[in-house]
């Protein structure tokens, strides 16, 4: 997967060539239903599917857990003009004519309740599931809801299609639950700013910094806090024509600033092979503190004023997709980059994914069926859909600015997943360090040994309980349900 993204990427720096229905400044042009896409250039190693493997118009329906999900990364009906939908378009049209099959969607978004009602009738309805990056997904694991992809046929999970190193760091047991691919289109958190800004206030480039490996949390913190200016007078950040270092919309949106730091909520004990809660170290504690300086000059962020068109803002916490969003300001020039590393002696930076994961239900009756379609979209996705996507988030002057075309593929290049916050996100304990990030920032804490101690109880139970609950269901048939 990660090899295909620079291929990708590094090809577009060399080339103004479009992918299908595009220009090459990336404008987006009428498409019909005849339009054939453009011939990958590169010899691709052939998918674990067969020639000739058909399933006599099986049906293959998608559910959405969450109304957040971009569903149209997933499947459109129709052809609509717009590159990026009439990409998957013709995605879904070559699975369905080369597999034989029906793919569909639901409209609406899955009540859980309703989906364990279903699973425990042994319904068949669902061959793949989204959810949110916080939804509790460890229920559906300790449930046994969901079917364990190593088994599924057809896959190929070494290729370059799949990110295996992410599905492995999402298993929690012995079995895969979770599926990422080039299918799965990633929308990790990123940085965007405001170039005008930087020369006008004489700060260093954030691009040279994040290519000589001194784009850390110390600098961008530095930066924000110089560029703020109260031009009223009145002693408040409160107007629009104050100057503020970073914007940040919601709390979420800084929890990426400790996965850029190499600080996740939990990592594996090298010798139980068990996730633990290990935020609570000192790393974690000067991450914070860097932070915390933010709270101390006021102006540094901005919680009201949120659109970055002003131009008052320096820095706009974010996601790969703002990218796409901001190429339509024409104000001021824009820059992307990837969240700071806590210090130069990390070794790389880190992008957290927000896309949320994928799973197979457990109530598949046919896995050959199943196992074949997931083959043929991920492996379909490195034709057109995945080169697409950066085009179209590079579209208008990204397309040929090389420096941010360098930034993105860093940026995807480098996703990691929260394992313990997607599958724990909102139970007692793990909420809170989810949002930990925003705490010094929003309510100006700094007493982070104090916060730790009954969290730390409450993760070491609940983690306790989902070990001693996932022993239980990983010794089950994969395709047992309770009607069964």
């Amino acid at each position: 997967m990660k090899r295909i993204i620079a291929f990708l990427l590094m090809a577009a720096m060399l080339t103004s060539l479009a992918a299908c229905g595009t220009t090459p400044g990336g404008e987006e042009t009428e498409a019909s239903e005849t339009e054939a896409a453009t011939d990958p250039v590169e010899t691709r190693t052939p998918s674990g599917v067969p020639e000739g493997t058909t399933f006599d118009g099986a049906s293959y329906n998608i559910g959405y857990f969450v109304s957040s999900a971009n569903y149209s990364y997933y499947l459109n009906d129709e052809l609509t003009g717009d590159n990026m939908k009439d990409a998957v378009y013709r995605r879904a049209r070559k699975v369905e004519s080369t597999l034989d099959v029906k793919l569909s969607h639901e409209e609406d978004d899955l009540d859980p309740e309703v989906y364990r009602s279903l699973f425990k009738a042994g319904d068949d309805i669902y061959q793949e599931l989204h959810f949110h990056i916080i939804s509790n997904v460890a229920d559906f694991v300790t449930g046994n809801l969901l079917y364990n992809v190593d088994t599924l046929p057809y896959m190929t999970l070494d290729a370059d299609w799949y990110n295996y190193e992410q599905m492995d760091a999402m298993r929690m047991g012995k079995n895969t639950y979770y599926i990422v691919s080039d299918y799965v289109i990633q929308n990790p958190a990123a940085i965007v700013f405001n170039q005008n800004m930087i020369v006008d206030n004489n700060l260093a480039d954030p691009y040279e910094l994040v290519k000589n490996g001194t784009w850390t949390m110390d600098n961008m913190v530095q930066m924000a806090i110089d560029v703020r200016n109260d031009v009223n007078g009145d002693g408040e950040y409160t107007s629009e024509d104050d100057v503020y270092g970073i914007a940040i919309a919601e709390v979420s949106l800084s929890s990426p600033f400790l996965a850029g730091a190499g600080q996740l909520i939990g990592s594996r004990n090298p010798e139980t092979g068990l996730y633990e809660m290990t935020m609570n170290n000192e790393n974690c504690y000067a991450a914070l503190d860097k932070l915390y300086r933010l709270y101390e000059h006021p102006g540094s962020v901005n919680f009201n004023i949120v659109d970055f068109e002003y131009g008052t803002t320096l820095f706009y916490l974010g996601f790969a997709s703002d990218v796409e969003k901001s190429a339509d300001i024409t104000e001021f020039s824009m820059g992307v980059v990837p969240f700071p590393k806590m210090d130069e002696e990390q070794e790389q930076y880190y992008s957290k994914d927000y896309s949320g994961p994928m799973a197979i239900p457990g109530t598949i009756k046919n896995p050959e069926m199943v196992g074949a379609v997931q083959e043929l979209l991920a492996w379909e996705s490195g034709n057109e859909v995945v080169d697409t996507y950066y085009n179209k988030l590079l579209k208008t002057r990204y397309a040929t600015d090389p420096d941010a075309r360098a930034m993105v593929e860093l940026i995807f290049d480098t996703v990691v997943y929260d394992v313990l916050g997607n599958y724990f996100g909102f139970k007692d304990g793990f909420c809170g360090l989810f949002y930990l990030a925003s705490y010094p920032i929003h309510q100006g804490m700094n007493n982070y040994a104090a916060f730790f101690r009954p969290t730390k109880g409450l993760c070491k139970q609940t983690l306790a309980t989902f070990y001693a609950e996932l022993e239980k269901v990983e010794g089950t048939a994969e395709t047992e349900t309770a009607a069964e």
